[in-house]
């Protein structure tokens, strides 16, 4: 279906192309000469394009189920890297065409095809994402499971199944004999239904009915073997699989990773992360990327007029600056058009909804809006942060680490990242340590790119 699916987009791409140039008026003000092309000569590119982009996406595995990361991030990365890769294929090929072909073919058309193509791709790939997120939240297709341990090791292990819906296994509720726990919700993820805690682990059978799971997944990290011997015989006697997490202890289940090696299954911790000099590629796209952002047309214009406006709404100076903690521990000054009163403490916790009575009214817009963050673009040119990269975090927080914490600290902080375009970005920073770690093992350039598509439109909306 999804083969299918991306087929269909990239032909569609070039078909709309093709009638944007010769149907209408839009396309052809940019053309050199107007001339009339014949739809025959473009089925070559098309299917050209449509092949790259199978070919590149089987070869990454995107066509089968498979670890997608938080937010579908790995997935999303791989589809916009086999795009690219597929698009310059094409358009290079384009250049070795027979002659008499390559003067038929506008170079307009090719191009405007490739982009039209990546961009349905891309959409279609986003709605399958948001259709298997929908048909996840009612239930639909998907294995329920009953987790057994509302502990730390169950709250990750049901949040990573309701990040990742293309596993088609929606936790259902968590069993735990913690009395305290017993009776009350879990929130696992933002944007979900809360999880019940159903009961105690000796009532799999009842809770298993109640809930109609199908399978009962261990999770208690200090739980002994005769515990876990229980556990899985009752959920043979009802005729359900029991699967466990291994007993681990406090080891984080974020820093572990899983190989085979003979059929044995072998557990490493991965290393913990280190200061390391930024590329010299990411550092060329920050300064690049900064340069158009603060002196473009639109931001000299806009730039001195959020100025004005902020100066004459409230008392006080059009910036807000702030001692942040950067790479390495090392603090600096973090930019931005002042959104609250003078006088708000100005180490005091962010505010967290727009109600917040230390915000201006001009101020709530800015921030709804996102461009009270745009002097920070000043700050990645100086090399304080970077385009994409965790938060920076106030040294207050700073100083209160514990050692997974501070791996945050090991790359520049950026103005945007995983973090800020999750559901989660309306929560503490410093309790969303699983984006950053997972930006800091997976980063790179198509990774960053996506981030930041993904953060425009989040800005476009108002989000």
């Amino acid at each position: 279906m999804q083969l299918a699916m991306d087929s269909i987009a990239c032909l569609a791409g070039f078909g709309i192309a093709f009638y944007l140039y010769r149907d209408t008026d839009i396309v052809a003000t940019l053309a050199r000469q107007r001339h009339t092309p014949f739809g025959e000569d473009y089925w070559l590119p098309a299917a050209g394009f449509t092949i790259a982009v199978i070919i590149n996406f089987t070869v990454k595995h995107l066509y089968q189920t498979r670890e997608t990361g938080l937010m579908n991030m790995d997935e999303a990365t791989a589809v916009l890297q086999g795009l690219f890769m597929s698009g310059a294929t094409v358009v290079a090929a384009s250049y070795f065409l027979p002659n008499p072909t390559t003067t038929r073919i506008s170079r307009l058309i090719l191009g405007l095809g490739v982009i039209n193509g990546c961009m349905l791709v891309l959409a279609g790939r986003a709605l399958g994402f948001k259709l298997r997120r929908y048909l996840q939240s009612r239930g639909h297709f998907f294995r329920r499971v009953l987790i057994c341990g509302a502990g730390e090791a169950g709250r990750v292990i049901a949040r990573k199944l309701l990040h990742s819906p293309k596993f088609h296994i929606l936790p259902v509720a968590f069993l735990d004999d913690d009395r305290i726990k017993t009776g009350t919700t879990v929130d696992c993820l933002v944007g979900h239904e809360p999880l019940p805690v159903a009961g105690r682990l000796s009532s799999i059978e009842e809770a298993l009915a109640k809930y109609n799971a199908q399978e009962v997944w261990i999770a208690i990290t200090a739980a002994d073997q005769n515990t876990i011997i229980d556990i899985a015989l009752a959920a043979e006697d009802c005729g359900v699989p029991c699967r466990f997490v291994p007993n681990l202890y406090q080891i984080p289940l974020d820093t572990l990773t899983v190989e085979t090696v003979g059929g044995v299954p072998l557990l490493s911790i991965k290393p913990r992360a280190t200061v390391h000099p930024m590329p010299a590629t990411k550092r060329a796209f920050d300064i690049l990327f900064s340069l158009v952002v603060l002196f473009n047309p639109v931001s000299l214009i806009l730039f001195p007029l959020i100025a004005l406006l902020v100066k004459l709404s409230s008392h006080g100076p059009v910036s807000f600056r702030q001692e942040r903690i950067g790479q390495g521990g090392r603090p600096f000054l973090m930019y931005k058009f002042r959104t609250m009163f003078i006088d708000a403490p100005a180490y005091a916790t962010t505010p967290q909804h727009p109600g917040d009575i230390r915000i201006t009214p001009l101020g709530r817009w800015l921030r709804k809006l996102s461009v009270d963050e745009l002097p920070q673009f000043w700050n990645v040119l100086k090399g304080d942060m970077s385009v994409v990269g965790p938060r920076p975090e106030m040294p207050q927080i700073v100083a209160l680490y514990n050692n997974i914490q501070r791996q945050r600290l090991c790359v520049k902080p950026g103005i945007t990242g995983i973090w800020q375009i999750s559901a989660d970005r309306k929560n503490p920073i410093h309790e969303n340590i699983d984006y950053d770690l997972y930006y800091i093992e997976k980063q790179s350039f198509f990774l960053d790119l996506m981030i930041i598509l993904t953060t425009g439109f989040y800005g476009a909306r108002g989000v």
